[in-house]
């Protein structure tokens, strides 16, 4: 088989060598790509997300909402919270958690220290959205701060 069948059976990595010098490039498209616009889905920073989050706090307590009656939902709290924004999270647990009939401040404590230690990324800050949007919360209309 001869070198010029084998360029015209398939592929040929070494075009590129014989393409002759007089060839056009191939023209750039009219208008260049736009930049991407930030989405839902990007991440924010820890300062953003805390910012959102005591904005959502805020308004589930100034509805009266009670998002931890039961244990299963205290604990969700919990581990969210903890994911979500580490130890910066303490002080919103304390303050939804305390609209519990059950509320006692040192069990609070106990129970978010344990959530802190054992977080392990199962139950994002996505939950407490999520409980927030059950309780009556839009998010969309909150006004949180941008950094």
């Amino acid at each position: 088989m001869t070198v010029t069948a084998l360029k015209d059976a398939g592929f040929d990595p070494m075009a590129w060598l014989t393409t002759p010098p007089d060839a056009k490039p191939s023209p750039l498209p009219a208008t260049p790509p736009t930049a991407a616009r930030p989405t839902a889905c990007q991440p924010l920073s820890h300062a953003e997300e805390l910012a959102k989050a005591t904005a959502v706090a805020r308004e589930l307590i100034s509805r009266g909402a009670n998002i931890a009656e039961d244990y299963r939902d205290y604990v969700r709290l919990g581990f969210a919270l903890a994911n979500g924004l580490g130890p910066d999270g303490r002080d919103l647990y304390h303050m939804l958690c305390a609209h519990s009939t059950k509320y006692r401040m040192r069990d609070c404590e106990k129970k978010w220290q344990e959530c802190l230690s054992k977080s392990d990324g199962r139950t994002s800050i996505a939950t407490f959205y999520h409980m927030a949007r059950q309780a009556g919360v839009e998010l969309r209309e909150l006004r949180v701060k941008r950094f």
